[in-house]
């Protein structure tokens, strides 16, 4: 299947050549042939044989030649639809997959998607160690008037947390506050959730969050940080290399087993006796064995990232650089550890991850991070100009209507001023809020917020249809490549049944015999004249 895959490929790769057989016939200069009863054009003829490269139109064997296989192409296409290879739905599948996969292809800057993705990757090579505080906004859908209480209560946590109390401590407080709903320390209506994050890294959270964290130096707190959640408190504790993944194994010497707790100074030594046997190349999994608490799988651990061990342990056994190296012992409130590498990953080049960062950042509100340079491309073409004012006055209305309420439209919906204009046209606010409601596509919770990501969407929406129509216009070649494609299709399927999948010495006879069928079942006129004046031209 795969042989049959990359020959149709290739096939369509150079399902270029024809050239000239039949009697003369005046045709009009866009049209270079006539095969059977398909007239085939100028520009088709003269795209492939550009793209091809393989045609010297100065010199009048060159043009002879691929003249013939073109014609000879051409009527191995004509016979396959008059088969009625072009009428399958596996065809038309594979035909309408193609021309969405190439249209996409114009409708994107990937240039831009790599150089969004690339930051992603660059935030990546730190993983954050951090907590939150976050105030959720009490209901589904929060226009601005009911954040206010809210922002005052953030606020009011932030400035206790200025005046010295711990960030941490306070946050458990509050948070178990609110789970057992008694005696809360703000007030009697806070609501409050706290979260510690060992390891933090990109597309985790909400754009603004991460943007935030990712800002601040180490043992700062932030302002209120509204998102589409509530408003949270940040704190970033320290930053990490992500260094990608290590595999160990160990020996764990606990202080308490089977009941009994054995003091520091015993542990100590039994972990140092185990060090120095282990120094001096005794084998580790031996030793795993006789005095490890844990001896599953020998020991071996699981591979793990940034942030699941603790910190102290963590910068140890990252300086173990080598296959087989061993970490002094390292200890814990429970037991002593001693640490052997096994394998240390780096993470893998920006190359070899970026397809799966712009996937990931394409189902996210980052897609318009993503798309961003397409996007402004769309709006310098069609000469984007947005109304500041108009806009305003739907933001007004977001302090006491989510936009995608009746009550907000009844009150948009009569109202003209224009929003944007794009390719000379003008869109008023009443367009807009049409789209609101029709394609209320945001997961935003917050008014403001909700508008802004559909209006981008309407706006990319409104400069995607303009492109879209003016598409073949702009790229000529588009038309050729489908019609390329879909003669493609149609050549390999007729000619693996009539040649391909018969041996191999037979192959040469049957394409000659088929090619005389052929000539004789479809009348085939070229236009002599004009390829005189096409080779004329060239010289």
């Amino acid at each position: 299947m795969k042989k049959q895959f990359r020959i149709k490929k290739i096939v369509m790769a150079l399902c270029a050549f024809v050239c000239f057989t039949g009697k003369a016939k005046d045709l009009p200069d866009s049209v270079i042939m006539v095969v059977g009863d398909k007239e085939v054009p100028l520009a088709e003829f003269m795209y492939i044989a550009r793209k091809n490269n393989e045609v010297n139109f100065s010199d009048k064997k060159s043009v002879n030649q691929y003249v013939e296989m073109f014609k000879n192409f051409k009527l191995k296409v004509l016979e396959a639809e008059n088969l009625g290879l072009n009428q399958s739905p596996a065809f038309e599948r594979e035909l309408e997959t193609y021309k969405s996969q190439l249209i996409a292809g114009y409708m994107s800057d990937r240039k831009g998607e790599e150089e969004a993705a690339r930051v992603i990757y660059e935030r990546e090579s730190e993983a954050l160690v951090m907590s939150h505080i976050l105030f959720p906004f009490t209901e589904e859908q929060c226009v601005t008037k009911d954040t206010v209480s809210l922002y005052r209560q953030a606020i009011e946590v932030y400035n206790r947390i200025c005046r010295g109390e711990d960030f941490d401590t306070l946050g458990m407080s509050l948070s178990r506050n609110t789970q057992e709903r008694q005696n809360p320390s703000v007030s009697d209506s806070i609501t409050v959730r706290y979260e510690y994050i060992p390891r933090f890294l990109p597309l985790q959270k909400l754009k603004v969050f991460e943007d935030v964290a990712y800002s601040m130096p180490a043992g700062k707190v932030s302002l209120p940080v509204r998102t589409s959640e509530g408003f949270s408190l940040i704190k970033v504790h320290t930053r990490r290399p992500n260094f990608g993944y290590i595999q160990l194994a160990y020996i764990n010497i606990p202080y308490t087993i089977d009941s009994v707790t054995r003091s520091k100074e015993v542990v100590e030594k039994l972990i140092n006796e185990v060090y120095e046997k282990a120094s001096a190349g005794e084998d580790f999994t031996s030793l795993v064995r006789t005095y490890s608490v844990d001896t599953v799988g020998d020991g071996v651990l699981p591979r793990y990232v940034p942030g699941e061990l603790l910190s102290s342990i963590e910068d140890a056994v990252l300086a173990l650089s080598e296959p087989g190296d061993i970490s002094r012992p390292l200890y814990s409130a429970q037991a002593a550890y001693i640490f052997k590498l096994i394998e240390k990953k780096e993470r893998p080049a920006f190359d070899a991850v970026k397809d799966n960062i712009i996937n990931d950042m394409g189902k996210t509100e980052l897609n318009f991070e993503l798309y961003r340079a397409f996007d402004n491309y769309l709006k310098k073409e069609y000469n984007y100009t947005f109304y500041a004012d108009a806009y305003a006055d739907l933001e007004k209305l977001c302090d006491d209507y989510f936009p995608k309420s009746s009550e907000f439209w009844e009150k948009a919906k009569d109202m003209d001023k224009t929003l944007i204009r794009l390719n000379g046209e003008d869109f008023p606010q009443k367009e807009f809020a049409y789209y609101l409601q029709r394609n209320p596509f945001s997961a935003k919770t917050y008014s403001q917020d909700f508008m802004q990501e559909v209006f981008n969407l309407f706006v990319r929406d409104i400069a995607t249809m303009f492109e879209r129509e003016n598409l073949e216009t702009k790229y000529p070649e588009i038309p050729h490549l489908t019609q390329e494609y879909k003669d493609g299709i149609l050549l390999f399927e007729l000619s693996n049944e009539k040649i391909w999948s018969k041996p191999v010495g037979e192959q040469a006879a049957l394409e000659t015999e088929w090619l005389k069928e052929l000539n004789a079942k479809y009348p085939v006129t070229i236009n002599s004249k004009l390829l005189t004046k096409l080779t004329g031209k060239q010289r």
